[in-house]
């Protein structure tokens, strides 16, 4: 009798090879991190005034409790911002290094960025592994790891958190979506409220779950009342407004102390320059801006009509200056996005793909486990909305501000949404009994995409290690 049955030498041999590509990827990102850091005191501007936000905060975490209790005891969470910069990296920094030794504290950020990504990745990479085919949870990690998480490393700011908790977040939405239980809308206030902590551009991702998931809980009382029901679905419809309130309730219990830090100081709980400066023409008029209302005083000096606004800026450039922007910034992120532009390109053709086969080639469902996910419409009207409106905005800002953050966020959510929607595909249609060679081919043209990807850093990272 043989000692290890089939099934199992699968496995064995499935989780090894992972466990050796995983080791590849680890080992690829720490040499390319290294190439990639940034000199140890040649900051450009963001990161110079999140030196000078750190600088600030090392104070509040030395309280004096001789006069006061409350005030410094307030004053150790994460509160400071300047409008440009939100209070988690600095503050996350002062913690990590407490003396005024500049190379020390860059030094010291640089492996906490370094440990913090590829821990998340390797996390993301075994996730990946128990629940999509191996090729599809190398390509997530691949591209994931290093056009996303990779570029974050050397930069002293907090794009590396961001990255992190906004796809959490993204994740914690699909989740709610598809399931609505009501920890699930704790989540997301929670890592809704740390990413915003992180960079303020996590708003819009949460507006799109409301809007998206109370449109599911309207379409759930029109079928209550006026349909024979609403099918098979694990989607309570009572939860949602208990769940939005746990939401909001996560999200500003956290960020709350930011939110009065800036109410106090620029007289808006939500004030944030880029909402400003956007509706500015380029990128010198938007620095000069900032430098000349750095407070409260300054702002109220100004009327609404010298504000800078959607409005204002409509009374002075024409509907077709406006689209020439847009488009202009959305060639730019085109120019600049080639390589994550061709995998999320290919797997959305293969997503398509896989729907034309699932409706022409498979057998008709004949149960649920069989048929498409009943939150399908809505999931997919989370993704489609969320990438236009990100994609949007980020075109529109690149004419004032880097825009480079942002972008870079958005590829792992949607490479990781359109993986799922593949996998899940075809999970539901092999119970149909599809063709083998259907999944045959889809695992090959992963594979072709994995080695793409990983024979062009392998290149990169040889030609910058040459003399």
């Amino acid at each position: 009798m043989a000692l290890v049955s089939k099934p199992n030498l699968y496995i064995w041999l499935r989780w090894t090879v992972f466990a050796v590509l995983m080791g590849g990827i680890v080992w690829a990102y720490v040499a390319a991190a290294d190439t990639q850091r940034a000199s140890q005191y040649l900051l450009n501007q963001l990161e110079a005034r999140h030196l000078a936000l750190t600088q600030e905060t090392r104070a509040d975490l030395t309280p004096d409790f001789t006069q006061s209790f409350s005030k410094p005891l307030k004053k150790l969470v994460p509160h400071r911002m300047d409008g440009v910069v939100q209070p988690l990296w600095p503050w996350l920094a002062a913690w990590m290094h407490g003396s005024d030794d500049l190379p020390g504290l860059l030094r010291a950020t640089a492996w906490f960025r370094l440990g913090l990504t590829l821990g998340f990745l390797v996390l993301l990479g075994v996730t990946c592994a128990r629940n999509f085919t191996l090729p599809a949870a190398i390509l997530v990690t691949t591209v994931s790891g290093f056009y996303s998480f990779l570029p974050t490393v050397g930069q002293f700011t907090g794009a590396a958190l961001f990255h992190v908790f906004f796809l959490l977040t993204w994740l914690a939405c699909i989740f709610a979506l598809q399931r609505n239980s009501l920890w699930i809308y704790g989540l997301i206030g929670v890592f809704g409220a740390l990413a915003y902590l992180s960079e303020d551009r996590v708003l819009p991702l949460l507006l799109v779950f409301v809007f998206v998931s109370t449109l599911r809980a309207l379409w759930g009382w029109i079928l209550a009342h006026w349909a024979k029901g609403e099918g098979t679905t694990l989607w309570v419809r009572s939860n949602h407004v208990f769940g939005l309130i746990l939401l909001g309730a996560g999200f500003f219990f956290i960020a709350g102390p930011r939110l009065a830090e800036a109410q106090q100081r620029f007289g808006n709980g939500l004030f944030s320059y880029v909402d400003q400066v956007r509706w500015l023409d380029n990128e010198a008029a938007a620095y000069f801006w900032i430098k000349e209302h750095p407070d409260a005083a300054s702002l109220k000096g100004i009327s609404s009509l010298e504000r800078p606004s959607y409005q204002g800026y409509l009374q002075t450039h024409s509907c077709e200056a406006l689209a020439a922007r847009l488009l202009d910034g959305l060639g730019k992120i085109r120019a600049h996005f080639a390589p994550g532009d061709r995998v999320l390109a290919t797997m959305l053709l293969l997503t398509l793909a896989g729907i034309i086969v699932a409706w022409i080639a498979a057998p008709k469902a004949g149960h649920a486990a069989q048929r498409l996910h009943s939150e399908t419409a809505p999931t997919l009207l989370f993704v489609v909305l969320a990438a236009m409106i990100y994609i949007g905005i980020t075109g529109w800002d690149w004419a004032v501000m880097d825009t480079h953050p942002l972008l870079l966020a958005l590829i792992p959510p949607l490479i990781l949404s359109l993986i799922w929607s593949c996998e899940s595909l075809l999970r539901r249609t092999q119970k149909r009994g599809l063709d083998r060679k259907v999944l045959i081919g889809y695992k090959t043209a992963l594979w072709f995409a994995v080695a793409y990807h990983g024979l062009g850093w392998m290149e990169y990272l040889h030609r910058v290690s040459s003399p």
